[in-house]
């Protein structure tokens, strides 16, 4: 089984290079109202923007000032020009240009190197800040160094921190660590009369970390339940409603899985393709959240029925029968979905898995109706 999930992974790539690599430089764009609205493979917003930016890219820069709010989003993300206030979520960031109000970042990798006028919110793996920080700053990272004035109070959450000679904090320094486990604050820093630690683990902070890590715990397991089980009643649904597609879609997909998520692939990229050439028109662009809305559906209707095909492509590899009751095929979507989040756990390759899932599951169902449309006495 371990070894088909990762062939299946590893087509999914091979699949997914050629067509991305061929629209990769389409980028759909629109300036309205002082505001910028912009998405692509591979962006530069190198013009000012009078108002607010709106990016999404996989590698993107922004080169022109930003005299409002910046939201970007991507993998890898470099802010060389200066913005109003900041959003940004990503893998790589690197900011090298000033920020006169507020700042939030998200990432794996994120190297602040210009100054931040107002409030720091950063949430990252590892991180180094060499720009002043003009107000308070909240910082939750595992490996931090430091290297910059604070004018306000701080406030950590880390497993290793370095403080470089320009690391000094005006106001407070709150520690958040497990017991005998907090880093040590230099007196060059802040005086130890202005350092409080606190007990990451202590169940009397209300709104603390510890609080907020239970709560992601139990939203994540709640989320996982819910999902598992919302997976087995929609493939419930769609077999008592109609058993003989459903069967001739399970069919195709164990019989022709490769054809399947091809076919998967090309219907989820033709519709979001689709918007996204529409969007280039200008007059399109209202149509395109909806080709989005509409890709999402399809990816969801075909990662039900993935779901419903592992937990039957399990079932039968341990030499069982193929049942006849919707309960128990029921019960084999929610075998098949309960594996599928296990295994999307997993870094990056769960997520390859899951999806490629949701686009054999997809081109399975468009492959038999497109058959069926042909021959209609087939089905």
């Amino acid at each position: 089984m371990k070894r088909l999930l990762y062939v299946a992974a590893a087509a999914l790539i091979a699949i997914a290079a050629a067509p991305v690599s061929a629209e990769e430089d389409e980028t759909a764009r629109l300036d309205f109202g002082g505001d910028t609205y912009t998405a692509g493979g591979d962006i530069a917003v190198a013009t000012e923007t009078p108002g607010d930016l709106f990016a999404a890219s996989e590698d993107l820069s922004v080169d022109g000032a930003v005299a409002g709010t910046a939201h970007i989003a991507g993998r890898r993300l470099s802010i060389d020009a200066a913005t109003g206030t900041l959003y940004a979520f990503g893998y790589e960031i690197g900011l090298d240009a000033d920020v006169a109000n507020a700042a939030t970042l998200a990432g794996a990798e994120v190297e602040i190197d210009a100054a931040i006028g107002g409030n720091l919110r950063l949430f990252a793996r590892e991180a180094e800040i060499t720009g002043s920080l003009g107000g308070s700053a909240l910082i939750a990272v595992r490996d931090l160094v430091l290297d910059a004035p604070v004018a306000g109070d701080l406030m950590i959450a880390v497993e290793t921190v370095e403080f470089g000679d320009a690391a000094t904090v005006a106001g407070r320094v709150i520690v958040y660590a497990e017991a005998g486990e907090a880093p040590e604050i230099p007196a060059r820093v802040a005086p130890a009369d202005r350092v409080e630690v606190r007990d990451i683990e202590e169940d009397d902070m209300p709104g603390g970390f510890a609080d907020m890590r239970r709560n992601a715990w139990r939203a994540a397991v709640t989320g996982f339940i819910v999902s598992v089980l919302t997976v087995a009643a929609l493939a419930a649904a769609a077999i008592a409603i109609a058993p003989a597609q459903v069967a001739a879609w399970r069919e195709k997909a164990l019989s022709h899985p490769g054809s399947s998520l091809v076919s998967g692939f090309l219907l989820v990229s033709t519709i979001a393709g689709a918007g996204l050439v529409l969007a280039l028109t200008v007059i399109g662009i209202p149509l395109l959240p909806a080709a989005f809305v509409l890709a999402g559906l399809v990816g969801y209707a075909g990662y039900v029925m993935g779901a419903y095909i592992l937990g039957v492509a399990i079932w039968l590899r341990l030499g069982n029968e193929m049942p006849g009751d919707v309960l128990r095929k029921a019960g084999l979507a929610t075998l098949g979905a309960f594996v599928a989040g296990i295994v999307a756990l997993i870094p990056l390759l769960g997520w390859l898995v899951v999806l490629a899932l949701a686009l054999t599951g997809a081109g399975a169902i468009v492959t038999v109706l497109r058959e069926h449309r042909a021959n209609p006495d087939a089905v």
